[in-house]
């Protein structure tokens, strides 16, 4: 289905694709196979993709968003629900949400994200642009302001995390603000970074001096890491 013009999309659900490039409003919950937005979409219920999500425009949903596929967002994408992705989520424009945030197979910010609860995936979870999450980050390897780094630039402390970070294996933070702990098997903190909590990791720690960690990191062995990161 493709929506050229002003359209609406009653609640229900069709096995179809739906293409975007003019202005649609969601009434009640709606599923299809596939969602590619260039238009604006505004929408009062829970929008289900058995598929890919695609945004390069402006979306604005008050439900939940889930997504069995992947999910890029390149333009203004404001979810006041939880977003749900079973593929990989991208984000490089600018993203909100409400609730929790999944992409199972990988997450990667570029872009300006606001996130009101938990960031979560099963693999690796990478974050280049302007990032608040008010909330827990939990993924395979956590990689926050590495960019900044490599190219020399460095605002203050442009990634905020209100919650712990726990990781499975690697931690890598420049410029992040934590106020809870941080967790993780290597862990690097580097420069611009403050970290309210306390540092444990397994094998190998490294910290720039100009860092501010209020407590000692704390060595723990690995069937204490996999029990912070079931919790």
């Amino acid at each position: 289905m493709r929506i050229s013009g002003s359209g609406r999309l009653s609640e229900g659900k069709i096995n179809d694709e739906i293409i975007l490039s003019g202005s649609a409003r969601l009434e009640g919950n709606f599923e299809c196979t596939r969602f590619k937005s260039s238009g604006s979409l505004r929408g009062n219920g829970n929008l289900t993709v058995h598929g890919d999500v695609k945004n390069s425009g402006s979306f604005r949903l008050n439900g939940h968003l889930r997504g069995d596929g992947n999910a890029r967002f390149s333009g203004s994408t404001s979810v006041a629900g939880a977003i749900l992705i079973k593929g990989h989520l991208g984000n490089s424009g600018s993203l909100r949400t409400g609730n929790k945030v999944e992409g199972l197979e990988g997450i990667r910010f570029s872009g300006s994200s606001k996130i009101q609860g938990d960031l979560l995936s099963q693999n690796d979870i990478v974050i280049e642009g302007s990032t608040t999450i008010n909330g827990n980050i939990s993924g395979d390897a956590i990689l926050i302001g590495v960019r900044l780094l490599r190219e020399r630039k460095m605002l203050k402390q442009p990634f905020k995390v209100y919650g712990n970070i726990n990781a499975k294996n690697r931690v890598d933070l420049t410029g992040t603000f934590v106020e809870g702990d941080v967790k993780g098997r290597d862990v690097k903190i580097d420069k611009g970074t403050e970290v309210k909590g306390t540092v444990y990791y397994v094998d190998n720690i490294e910290v720039d001096q100009k860092t501010k960690l209020n407590n000692e990191p704390i060595q723990i062995n690995a069937e204490e890491l996999q029990g912070f990161n079931l919790k």
